[in-house]
């Protein structure tokens, strides 16, 4: 697993940022592109929390932990 510099972690949270300000779209077709952006595809990212919390155990690692609600009905 690679680890996250903090300019990469910056950079990402601008990018996400950023879309925000965006123009107005549905909320499924902003879902749609996020997941579509490399960063995202690549990043080895864990949407469940129960494996992500196993699969830090296990690897003896903390938590990055984002909640949003951006996308829920």
């Amino acid at each position: 697993m690679r680890l996250v510099t903090p300019m990469k972690a910056a950079t990402v949270c601008l990018l996400l940022a950023s879309s925000v300000l965006a123009a107005p779209q549905s909320l499924e077709d902003k879902y749609e592109q996020k997941l579509a952006k490399r960063f995202v595809r690549y990043g080895g990212w864990e949407s469940d929390y129960d494996v992500a919390r196993a699969r830090a155990k296990k690897e003896d690692k903390v938590l990055f932990v984002y909640f949003s609600r951006s996308y829920a009905p």
